[in-house]
């Protein structure tokens, strides 16, 4: 970096940072440290570009991202607990809104070439907001048995149980994978499908009901009926996603769209109710949880679908307003509906199978009130 270059970069952090630098604290509304790796911005032979490129670079879809989260006080809530540090620099060599943020503990940091696509401001705010709204990732697990050893099914009888519930809450509205399995069999056969169901028979006892999907080239499904007894052995595939959620699962949500939901279910209950009635998360939620968000974001859409209709329900609507100043939801090892005080605690299972359906979330809620 020459003379000019320098003289450039001076020149801009002590005239056009300052009011750069208030616009970023303004819109994140609160006072959040900004650090500017000056030396890395000043590239050479740019240095007349520097007063136009910076702020489209990097203040302009900054700011621009953080107003938009900052929308309403969720939004400010969420960003000040989140957003420790903002770093600016150049180390990277990225040139796309894509390949420049990084968020982690806290620091979020903007690494972009100074003079590089200068106009695409829109594609680096959206990057930017992104990358702050997004919900967390699930942790990278070693043991790729660990999904199914969480279920403890020591046999084959067991692991077939285990199956047959996978199936069973899948029909009941829950977005569960199916697993495939094969059955080994005494004649050296094997049958690899969907378990279905286990049939009971009064004169040839148990049978495995397994469907075989269609596959490529065949035009027609099977099911298969193996009887239990014939049975050796079991193979369970693709056991590292045992029971997690299928592909088109609705996708986790972050905590600030978690709020959100729950503020606009929060509007539409006191309108119907009539009262002023509140719904929160429980004060044990995990924020950097991505299992927790997803339970809760599935019983939030549960709880929305059952106390919007029972509030409009004449009977239902009486004892919610008799009954209730709080609507609470959390996440724990197993589901549970309780009235504590004029609370009502809906709590989800933290494990896709666990979770609770509509009508058992609306039974359960009947039940409690």
């Amino acid at each position: 970096m020459g003379i000019a270059e320098r003289k450039a970069a001076s020149q801009f952090e002590e005239t056009a940072y300052p009011k750069l630098e208030k616009e970023v604290k303004a819109a994140a509304h609160f006072d959040v440290p900004v650090e500017v790796d000056w030396g890395t911005l000043a590239v050479e032979g740019y240095e007349h570009l520097y007063e136009e490129a910076w702020p489209k670079i990097y203040f302009t879809p900054l700011v621009g991202a953080l107003k938009a989260i900052t929308v309403d006080e969720l939004g400010r809530e969420a960003l000040r607990s989140t957003l420790k540090r903002i770093v600016i620099r150049n180390t990277t060599r990225a040139s796309s809104g894509s390949s420049m943020v990084r968020f982690e503990d806290g620091v979020l940091t903007l690494d972009h070439e100074p003079v590089t696509n200068v106009d695409d401001v829109e594609d680096r705010q959206q990057a930017i907001q992104r990358v702050l709204e997004a919900a967390p990732e699930d942790p990278y697990v070693e043991d790729s048995l660990a999904a199914f050893l969480s279920w403890k099914a020591h046999g084959v009888d067991s692991t077939m149980g285990v199956l047959q519930r996978l199936f069973w809450r899948q029909q009941a509205g829950i977005p569960v994978a199916l697993p495939r399995m094969t059955l080994l069999l005494r004649s050296g056969r094997g049958v690899t499908g969907i378990l279905r169901e286990i049939l009971e028979d009064r004169r040839e006892g148990r049978v495995a009901l397994v469907h075989v999907p269609r596959e490529s080239g065949v035009p027609y499904e099977d099911l298969v009926l193996v009887p239990v007894g014939t049975i050796e052995a079991i193979s369970v595939h693709d056991a590292a996603a045992f029971g997690s959620l299928r592909r088109d699962a609705p996708p986790t949500p972050s905590l600030l769209q978690l709020r959100r939901r729950l503020a606009a279910l929060e509007t539409q209950l006191r309108s119907l109710l009539e009262n002023t009635v509140s719904v929160v998360l429980g004060t044990d939620v995990q924020a950097t949880s991505a299992k927790d968000l997803r339970s809760l974001g599935f019983l939030a859409d549960r709880a929305q679908e059952v106390l919007e209709a029972l509030a409009k329900d004449k009977v239902g609507k009486s004892a919610l307003r008799e009954k209730l100043q709080r609507i609470q939801l959390s996440v724990a090892d197993s589901s549970n509906v309780a009235v504590t005080g004029n609370t009502l605690e809906l709590t989800n299972g933290r494990r896709p199978v666990d979770w609770q359906t509509r009508q058992e979330l609306e039974q359960a809620v009947q039940s409690a009130l």
